[in-house]
């Protein structure tokens, strides 16, 4: 009796782990026919140990006007008009927490597209020292395919 009490609790417990998918990412369409979206998302670094700057974010502006922060294994959807639209990360604002440079990117987008650009903090291993994190970064802002975000935005929140 016991035997069966088990299985039937690993089952439930396997079946209500099934439905709760949350490494599942689906787009949200623009509500604007006219709109285009984007994510910005800013995945967990990939290298071992110790992450880069995870208390560290940038304010993201969008055609000079503020968007959000962009925190550690976070993302952003932006509703945007057609057209070239200039992003950047910084740190020149009161309420972000961002030391490293400005980084920018001017993307183009299309009335119901859907893009996703990536905010990618990494050490740079190549010249860093024993015990030196401080400065020691790559980071880039860039666009990336679809096929490859969706893999990457579903371990961020919004």
């Amino acid at each position: 009796m016991y035997q069966f009490r088990y299985l039937i609790v690993v089952t439930l417990a396997t079946l209500i782990g099934a439905c709760a998918n949350t490494d599942y990412f689906a787009p949200t369409p623009a509500a604007d026919p006219e709109n285009a979206v984007v994510y910005l998302y800013r995945p967990a670094a990939s290298n071992p140990g110790k992450k880069p700057l995870t208390t560290s974010y940038p304010e993201i502006m969008v055609d000079d006007r503020s968007v959000g922060l962009l925190k550690y294994r976070k993302h952003l959807r932006i509703e945007l008009p057609a057209g070239s639209h200039k992003f950047v990360a910084t740190g020149l604002t009161p309420e972000a927490r961002w030391e490293p440079e400005n980084r920018e990117y001017t993307l183009r987008v299309e009335a119901g597209g859907v893009y996703y650009m990536r905010f990618r903090v990494e050490f740079n291993t190549d010249s860093m020292s024993l015990g030196s994190f401080r400065g020691q970064y790559i980071i880039h802002l860039h666009p990336v395919d679809e096929s490859e975000a969706i893999y990457q935005i579903r371990e961020t929140s919004a």
